[in-house]
């Protein structure tokens, strides 16, 4: 279920006390084209239980039960996008810390329990839906990555997306669950350029039943990480992003330039980052 899941979590358990530490920031924009935003990010400190502030002069330690963090971008008539995304991120951190695997428990749980969190999280949507009409196929994409010591656990349902910098290598960690990329290079060809490119096979909140892939990544000082909205791959591309990652700017500032080079193409969807960057252990700041 998760690529060298023992490994990275077993590194994760044994660097526990916090000595990671990463300074994260989100910005979301309604865009140039949008009526309303139906975009919204989370940023929730597990151990807290609470949902925290981006700044740029913060650092915040991965100590376990470490930090939750993701992107849902909602779809649906009206305004349900917006409800279902919403909805996505206000559920998903209480269902995670339900689920919590004891201390010392096999490497693997940790990634089940972030798997299972995103299930109940669709149950929750699915039965809100069925109370309304209006709200009646709504659905989100979520990438959620759960920082957990030394550990990135990547969840992914939709076409959000999570990238990986470090030292120069700029590589996306999310796969889209797209009817492109369920199809063979031919069938690819045919699908370019028409309404069915983008079309999703997966949201949280639209079927009973959902696959959720969850990816693990070890972090180290330096690593910068960015979950997006499609408003923002979309326009920017994989290139332009990792030049502003690479900048000396604020992390702040870095996400404001993002949000700004999509709306400089055309400002076509809700566009929202969140950017964390890790930093070595005793240093308050990415500076």
């Amino acid at each position: 279920m998760v690529k060298r899941a023992k490994q990275v979590a077993a590194e994760s358990a044994k660097h526990s006390g916090g000595g990671v530490h990463g300074i994260i920031t989100a910005l979301s924009d309604m865009g140039r084209s949008r009526k309303n935003n139906e975009d919204n990010f989370l940023l929730y400190d597990l151990r807290q239980q609470s949902s925290f502030k981006s700044t740029s002069d913060s650092s915040h330690a991965f100590t376990s039960p470490g930090l939750l963090v993701g992107v849902a971008d909602g779809m649906g008539g009206h305004n349900s996008g917006q409800v279902a995304s919403r909805l996505c991120v206000d559920n998903l951190p209480g269902a995670l810390l339900q689920l919590l695997p004891a201390a010392g428990a096999p490497c693997e749980e940790y990634a089940a329990a972030l798997k299972r969190a995103v299930e109940v999280t669709n149950e929750a949507i699915l039965k809100a839906a069925k109370k309304s009409n209006e709200l009646e196929g709504m659905g989100t994409t979520l990438t959620a990555v759960w920082l957990l010591g030394e550990a990135a656990l990547v969840a992914q349902v939709g076409d959000s997306r999570a990238y990986h910098l470090r030292a120069g290598n700029f590589a996306q960690l999310t796969r889209d669950q797209t009817l492109l990329n369920s199809v063979g290079e031919a069938e690819r060809e045919a699908l370019l350029n028409t309404p069915f490119e983008n079309m999703l096979l997966q949201a949280v909140g639209a079927m009973e039943r959902l696959e959720v892939p969850v990816e693990t990544t070890k972090l180290e000082p330096g690593d910068s990480l960015l979950l997006c909205s499609d408003g923002l791959y979309r326009v920017v591309t994989p290139a332009e992003m990792a030049e502003v990652l690479k900048s000396t700017e604020t992390l702040a500032a870095k996400a404001k330039t993002l949000i700004d080079m999509a709306n400089a193409g055309g400002g076509p969807d809700n566009v929202t980052v969140v950017l964390c960057q890790i930093i070595p252990e005793g240093k308050e700041s990415a500076g």
